[in-house]
């Protein structure tokens, strides 16, 4: 029985994975793909989904999770098998590709989606087919690399200037159309994604380095994906990289803000972060570390989230963020997005709020935010020392308001706020307040518990509702 073997199977450095496979390897190892009996009676199983490989069988769709879709018609399971039958992978590839010809550009993202020819998807199988080179240089798929770096090459289609904003699916079109050129010897596909890259970069950072998608992992994406550009058209990523830099706690930890997982790799700089555009702030003082969200309302890859804050300080993490489950439309990814997962001051019954928010910095280490948007005004000021957080809150609009404050993983609430793993305790100074459990997500399916210490606020008959919180760490053991 043949199975996608754990990624600790086949090193990456060993010359049957070739640079161009790791990524499409590991996609399919994270999603199961069970490619037993691809060979024998093209069936193929991946997260719990059984696919026979027909002409039905290839329009495969899973409405509720849009990802499932994508990386089935990436075809990136076929790379385990390819590594262990070449031949049998290459016919797969060539037998979808004449089932699902490319039906052009057309506006029905759905109709698209259920023959594998979103942007993501044919992108996504470009690099596949570039994978396949690599290990077989088999010839006969020259012709398919070919219409799906067409597909990439197509204006009406790219996700980018100058048609649509720029975004990191463009930027990882072009990606995958220099890994095909280098691969298959086309300059051209080359040429054009580097033309792409130098036109759409100006456009991705704001002078303070941070991109606009409202995620601090995809700032990561957005760095990495530029870098491969930057270096050939001498245009280092200066700013973005101190941006990201300053985004990390000192422990090397990023916190997954917005959509995405914790990740570690990126050295943290020290550095502060102010972006007014994109609605940043962080930095690192004392072995104190912050960010404090705002700016335009929720799009792209962010939550719920103006106001929200991280603290980490004496070496532990106090508040996080909770991070993405993963992309299933289900009541986890709902939670995730919404404000109740995130440290901020909720208006009760209100869901849907989703202001642009101000911000002003009033010294390096506090903040004034401000926000309106259907009958909710919010003030919210946050002063941040080594040993302190202080939260003062003012609004309107609504009766019943909630502080929250999310504890990292490793918190266990007390009478008086919490005690951590490592022995150190936590004070909360609010009036009406009490410890609710919730999940956060330390990684791609993986939750683990943590808390919510809520502040709840009953506003007055013809009053603002107000609350002023502080959260006091104390790192001795003894208290």
């Amino acid at each position: 029985m043949l199975l996608a073997p754990p990624a600790t199977a086949r090193p990456t450095d060993i010359p049957e994975m070739p640079t161009q496979c790791r990524s499409s390897y590991k996609t399919a190892v994270q999603w199961k793909a069970d490619v037993s009996q691809v060979a024998s009676g093209r069936i193929f199983r991946m997260d719990g989904h059984t696919v026979r490989l027909d002409r039905k069988g290839w329009r495969a769709n899973d409405p509720k999770d849009p990802s499932w879709t994508l990386w089935f018609h990436s075809l990136a399971w076929l790379v385990p098998l390819a590594l262990d039958d070449s031949a049998t992978a290459v016919e797969v590839f060539e037998e979808r590709d004449r089932a699902l010809p490319d039906p052009g550009d057309i506006s029905d993202k759905a109709a698209l989606r259920s023959v594998g020819w979103t942007q993501g998807q044919f992108r996504t199988r470009l690099e596949t087919v570039t994978c396949l080179y690599a290990l077989t240089r088999h010839e006969r798929l020259l012709p398919i690399a070919k219409r799906l770096a067409e597909a990439n090459l197509d204006a009406t289609r790219y996700p980018g200037p100058p048609n649509f904003p720029v975004h990191n699916h463009g930027a990882m079109s072009n990606v995958a159309l220099l890994q095909a050129g280098k691969a298959f010897g086309v300059t051209a596909w080359e040429d054009a994604a580097l033309k792409r890259f130098e036109r759409d970069m100006p456009e991705v950072f704001e002078p303070c380095g941070m991109m606009y998608e409202q995620a601090s992992g995809y700032q990561l994406l957005n760095v990495r994906l530029y870098s491969k550009a930057a270096e050939r058209l001498g245009r280092p990523l200066v700013r973005p990289a101190a941006a990201l830099a300053a985004l990390v706690r000192p422990d090397g930890v990023l916190e997954a803000i917005g959509d995405g997982q914790p990740t570690t790799g990126t050295p943290p700089s020290g550095e502060s972060l102010w972006c007014t555009k994109t609605g940043w702030a962080a930095s690192t003082v004392d072995d104190m570390h912050f960010t404090l969200r705002f700016g335009p309302s929720m799009k792209f890859h962010g939550h719920r989230d103006h106001g929200s804050m991280t603290w980490f300080t004496y070496g532990i993490p106090v508040l996080s963020d909770r991070g993405l489950y993963d992309k299933e439309r289900n009541a986890r990814y709902q939670y995730a997005h919404a404000m109740a997962a995130h440290s901020v001051f909720e208006p009760v019954g209100l869901p849907n709020l989703n202001p642009d928010t101000e911000g002003e910095r009033l010294t390096d280490t506090s903040f004034q935010l401000t926000g309106s948007h259907d009958g909710i005004d919010r003030t919210r000021t946050v002063t941040f020392t080594r040993e302190r957080l202080t939260v003062r809150d003012e609004g309107s609009g609504a009766k019943e308001w909630i502080q929250h404050f999310q504890l990292a993983p490793g918190w266990t609430p007390t009478r008086t706020g919490a005690r951590h793993e490592s022995g150190a305790t936590l004070t909360i100074d609010c009036p009406r307040w009490k410890a609710v459990e919730v999940e956060a997500f330390t990684a791609w399916r993986t939750a683990v518990p943590a808390w919510d210490l809520q502040c709840r606020v009953t506003a007055k008959k013809g009053e603002d509702a107000r609350a002023t919180t502080t959260l006091t760490v104390n790192p001795s053991v003894d208290g």
